[in-house]
């Protein structure tokens, strides 16, 4: 990695509360103005001259997400994806569990819609029995299919 060295003065007091805050965190100082600085490049903005921190609207590849160092992450990427598509699994499955019960619970149950919905569960079961977390087409697959867009109603699911 390339990088420049900086040396700079500040005043004591402020210094010690910074290290302290940055103790706290489990970070020792240069590393906290380091993140700093490196947030602020990645939005633009240093946003000092507030009180309270600006919201930010960054475009999709600016997000941290994106923006980690493939080195430290590829390695877990695989795994997390795979915990990932497990979790949206099993929400998927407990959403329709909710649903059925309370279709069943109802004053007139509604038979088709309730068969409909253990359909869904149980195809959802048996992705679930022969997911393999190794396999990274099939864990995109999952996070395809259950995986919500964020302004889908998470009760409907993909089916």
């Amino acid at each position: 990695m390339d990088s420049l060295n900086l040396h700079l003065r500040i005043d004591r007091a402020i210094a010690e509360k910074a290290m302290k805050m940055a103790h706290a965190r489990g970070l020792e100082l240069p590393d906290a103005i380091r993140m700093m600085l490196a947030k602020a490049v990645r939005i633009g903005d240093f946003s000092i001259d507030e009180e309270r921190p600006l919201v930010h609207h960054v475009a999709e590849s600016t997000r941290p997400y994106f923006a980690y160092d493939k080195r430290q992450w590829d390695s877990m990427k695989s795994v997390l994806d795979a915990e990932l598509a497990l979790a949206l699994v099993d929400q998927y499955i407990a959403s329709r569990t909710l649903l059925i019960e309370d279709l069943a619970a109802a004053a007139d149950p509604d038979a088709a819609e309730i068969a409909r919905l253990k359909q869904e569960r149980d195809d959802a079961r048996n992705v679930l029995a022969v997911l393999d977390p190794s396999d990274a087409n099939a864990i995109r697959d999952v996070l395809a299919r259950f995986g919500a867009p964020r302004d889908a109603d998470p009760a409907e699911g993909l089916a």
